[in-house]
């Protein structure tokens, strides 16, 4: 198994004016996570490294698979658009 990970914007608005409090503005979905299935040989991906999965985006290894209890752990790179190409937007706004 790999664990994706997604992250969010932590402020839900675009720009916050003077007078407001960022703390009425805090996202508290900022992660998102989802397990997939995934090629054998991403079992040989050390931390650090960065892959692209076809179809979803670029993706850094934040722990490298060690067993089952343990997967491949990815974090999404964001790429600056305002949707995500990884089909995690039902969990995620992406504003």
């Amino acid at each position: 198994p790999v664990i994706l990970s997604e992250f969010d914007n932590l402020i839900s608005k675009e720009k916050l004016e003077e007078d407001d409090k960022f703390e009425d503005f805090i996202n508290p979905d900022t992660q998102a996570e989802t397990e997939v299935i995934g090629d054998p040989g991403l079992k040989t991906l050390k931390e650090q490294d960065i892959i692209q999965l076809e179809r979803r985006g670029f993706y850094r290894v934040d722990r490298p698979y060690v067993n089952e209890s343990k997967p491949l752990m990815l974090f999404m790179i964001p790429d600056g658009k305002k949707k995500a190409m990884s089909g995690l937007d039902g969990k995620l706004a992406h504003r």
